[in-house]
């Protein structure tokens, strides 16, 4: 099958997960190839080769399931729930226009910002160029407050053209794509999705490679709706059988968390361990499929978990650290102190560092099961750590980074910066990778605590991030 041949039957929920196509893209690759497991998570936005490919089932099953939004739909959401201050220019020269300044909710407005914002409002429209010149300038010292003005008027020179753009125009620029692109474009969000599955572009897409209409029964009829590019899906496959002479092999799908989410997960090559919010954990051998323990003793959701080879360590909402061994399924320790939710953990040899709901980071032998350390200085729930042996790097909804030295129980960095809350931490030793809800992936030198760089880009939260090298 060539570079067009799966990428078609992949849904917008897939967007963040490679399909086929990238390991079909060179025509000598096998089957065999395809549908091999690479261990690895993600959570967000970045392609990694440590992200598991998708087998043609995999991407079957949810093709027809669009959930994602997209950002310009959420930034209208947005924009239609804030508080707009509308004041009238009493100056002649801008008596004809209307000015509406947008605020959140969240951000009542004092008597002098309102002042300022009439006098601002009252000005022609030459003296507003200059004040906002002035303004900038007096900012340029403060890092921060230029960030915070970028951060509010990048998303005005956002456009989707996609969504934007009349569906006639947007069809007849997506009509010059070949079939594997028009298919990646599909994951993006939902209004792409709907865009790029139209019945009329894949009938020309089809006719460009002289594919007919099938109209007989196909294996993909229950997965893909549009019947033209059921038919480009069925031509390609077949393609595929006849160049390799054997079928993609069956996926395996564990099943037994039943209609819970499945919270965490970890994989050592040989086992399989999930956390679900059903208050188990289970153990699955990836030769089989088969679950070979369920380890039941939370009273609450399993939020997190870390493994070794004998055994496995989970946070759950009923505020416990429990440790189990993989071997006998049997809980050989319950680690208590947290008063909130266990929402993270690091692993280092022995010793697990965890972060909680209730602001505090604590520090654990995993072999005795005594509480070594309990690191105070958050003001808001902890939602990531990392431990090397020498530092703990915590991030925390307070929009705070902090470097510990676990043994003195001291922070020796708080590293302030992002403006949001903190979700994702990747750390080596030396640099603190940090994501956040302010859409920014800052850089940080540990030794130092400063920000060495800042990653823009984003549109939305960085839940996840994976570092290999630089």
């Amino acid at each position: 099958m060539s570079s067009e041949s799966v990428g078609i039957l992949s849904s917008p929920d897939r967007s963040s997960s490679p399909s086929l196509i990238d390991q079909l893209t060179q025509n000598s690759c096998t089957a065999t190839q395809i549908s091999t497991d690479y261990p690895g998570e993600i959570l967000q936005q970045i392609r990694s080769p440590g992200k598991r490919q998708l087998t043609i089932e995999e991407s079957i099953v949810t093709t027809n399931d669009s959930k994602r939004i997209c950002n310009s739909n959420l930034r209208e959401q947005c924009d239609s729930k804030s508080t707009a201050i509308i004041t009238s220019s009493p100056s002649p020269t801008s008596s004809n226009n209307t000015d509406s300044i947008s605020f959140p909710p969240s951000s009542p407005l004092s008597s002098e910002v309102i002042n300022w914002l009439d006098i601002f409002l009252a000005m022609s429209n030459e003296d507003r160029t200059r004040a906002t010149e002035a303004l900038i300038r007096t900012c340029s010292t403060n890092i921060l407050q230029l960030n915070q003005i970028k951060n509010q008027i990048e998303p005005y020179f956002q456009r989707d053209f996609i969504r934007d753009l009349p569906r006639e125009l947007a069809l007849h620029v997506l009509k010059y794509l070949p079939a594997n692109d028009v298919a990646r474009a599909s994951r993006t969000c939902r209004s792409w999705y709907e865009t790029c599955n139209d019945i009329l572009l894949w009938k020309r897409i089809c006719q460009r490679k002289m594919i007919p209409l099938k109209k007989l029964r196909t294996i993909f009829d229950e997965a893909i709706e549009n019947e033209w590019k059921r038919s480009y899906a069925c031509h390609k496959h077949l393609e595929y059988v006849w160049q390799h002479e054997q079928l993609v092999p069956e996926p395996v799908v564990l099943r037994g968390h039943e209609d819970f989410v499945i919270t965490c997960l970890q994989f050592d090559g040989k086992r399989i361990v999930s956390g679900s919010d059903d208050n188990t954990l289970k153990i699955w051998s990836v030769a089989t499929g088969k679950c070979d323990q369920t380890l039941i003793g939370h009273n609450g959701g399993v939020w997190c978990s870390e493994m070794t080879d004998e055994l496995i360590v989970s946070g759950s909402t009923d505020r416990t650290i429990r440790v189990w061994n993989i071997g006998t399924g049997v809980c050989q320790h319950i680690l208590y102190g947290h008063t909130s939710t266990v929402r993270c953990l690091a692993l280092h040899g022995d010793i697990v560092v965890s972060g909680s709901r209730d602001a505090t980071v604590r520090v654990w032998n995993i072999r005795t099961g005594e509480r070594l350390h309990m690191l105070s200085g958050h003001t808001a729930a902890v939602r990531c750590v990392c431990y090397n042996g020498k530092y703990v790097v915590s991030g925390a909804y307070d929009h705070t980074i902090r470097v510990w030295l676990p043994d003195q129980e001291k922070c020796v960095h708080t590293l302030e910066g992002h403006t949001n809350r903190v979700y994702s931490l990747v750390f080596d030793g030396k640099h603190i990778v940090s994501g956040s809800l302010d859409c920014m992936i800052r850089v940080w030198d540990v030794e130092q605590g400063t920000c060495i760089h800042q990653l823009t880009g984003h549109l939305s939260l960085t839940s996840g991030m994976q570092l290999r090298g630089n």
